[in-house]
């Protein structure tokens, strides 16, 4: 999807190549070590489902620098098929960072739940196990804060 929808910034600033401007922030910023973090949520309205996948430059003590894409499709109704859609698009987006020579993400962020009480749960075995799998790490929502809320912010918006 890299390739199809652009980047941006929180201030509306497209960026031509995600890779290229990753690469540019980490050799402008190398005082503190960066850790890049993906992560990907959706939301469906009406007839569309809005994604939203967020890439966040994180400085350790210091905050992080958020760049995101949105878009559009028909409407999934599937929510098991939506919610893999968005670890596929995580992993994705992760290795086409790598492939173009960036750091490797640090962490990939899923917006599902471990506890079996809540709907995400369902898919969580499998996508967790699909993430490591593909060579990163997996952070999901009892581990604290996660790049997904900022997509979830982003798929509201």
């Amino acid at each position: 999807m890299i390739g199809t929808v652009t980047f941006k910034k929180f201030t509306g600033e497209k960026l031509p190549s995600i890779s290229d401007y990753i690469k540019t922030y980490c050799a402008e910023h190398k005082e503190f070590p960066i850790e890049i973090i993906v992560g990907t949520d959706s939301q469906n309205k009406r007839s569309v489902t809005t994604y939203s996948t967020v890439v966040v430059l994180y400085t350790p003590g210091h905050g992080g620098h958020c760049v995101f894409k949105r878009w559009n499709t028909p409407k999934e109704t599937v929510r098991q098929v939506r919610l893999l859609k968005e670890v596929e698009e995580s992993i994705n987006t992760a290795n086409e960072l790598v492939e173009a020579g960036c750091p490797k993400p640090k962490y990939i962020d899923l917006d599902l739940n471990p506890n079996a009480k809540y709907a995400s749960n369902d898919v969580f075995q499998s996508a967790k196990g699909w993430v490591e799998s593909c060579g990163y790490a997996v952070r999901f929502k009892s581990l604290g804060p996660l790049v997904t809320s900022a997509a979830d912010w982003l798929v509201k918006a």
